[in-house]
C-alpha cells in the first residue's frame, strides 16, 4: 500500500513541493489514509451486495462515521488488519440491524452507552453528547428501528474507545 500511496503522490503532488521530504512524507500519509478508507468501503459494499445487507450497510454508515470521527479510539497497526477487522465490524453491525428487532429497554441502553462514551473518552466533550442524546430522542420519535442502528453504533462505538484505553496501558 505504501508503494501505491507514494506512486500516486507521487504524480499529484505540484512541483514546488517535489523536494520537500517533510510535504511529500505528510501526502503519501494522507494517500496511505485514503488508499485505505476507499478499499475497506469497496470491499464493504461488495459484501453488503454478497450478503443483502446493503440497506443496513448504508444506514449503519450513516450512523457510524460520526461517532468514529468524533472520538480518539483504537486504529489497527496495518492496511490488512484494518481491511478485515472494519469489515468483520460492518458485516457484524449490518446482520445485528437487519435480524435484531425487539430489544426490551432499547432507549436506556442507548442512554447508558452514551454515558459510557463520554466517561470513557479522552474529550470528553459535553456539547458532543448533548447532541447524542438529541439524536437518540429524535431517532425514537422519527422511527425506533433506528434507535437499533444508533445502538450498535454506540456499541462498536464504546468497544473501540475501550481498545485504545488498553492499547494506552500497555
Amino acid at each position: 500500500m505504501n508503494h501505491l500511496a507514494k506512486y500516486l503522490t507521487m504524480k499529484i503532488i505540484p512541483r514546488e513541493y517535489e523536494n520537500d521530504l517533510d510535504q511529500i512524507e505528510l501526502a503519501v500519509y494522507g494517500m496511505e489514509g485514503l488508499l485505505c478508507n476507499l478499499s475497506t468501503l469497496f470491499v464493504a459494499i461488495i459484501l453488503s451486495f454478497i450478503f443483502h445487507t446493503t440497506y443496513e450497510f448504508v444506514l449503519f454508515i450513516f450512523f457510524f462515521i460520526p461517532l468514529r470521527l468524533s472520538y480518539k479510539s483504537f486504529h489497527c497497526s496495518s492496511f490488512l488488519q484494518c481491511l478485515v477487522f472494519s469489515n468483520m465490524i460492518i458485516l457484524f453491525a449490518s446482520y445485528f440491524i437487519k435480524y435484531v428487532t425487539n430489544i426490551p429497554f432499547l432507549r436506556l441502553i442507548c442512554l447508558s452507552l452514551i454515558v459510557a462514551n463520554y466517561t470513557l473518552s479522552f474529550e470528553k466533550n459535553k456539547r458532543l453528547h448533548c447532541i447524542e442524546i438529541l439524536i437518540l430522542y429524535l431517532c425514537s420519535f422519527i422511527d425506533s428501528s433506528l434507535l437499533v442502528i444508533y445502538l450498535i453504533s454506540l456499541f462498536i462505538n464504546t468497544i473501540l474507545i475501550l481498545l485504545k484505553r488498553g492499547e494506552n496501558h500497555v
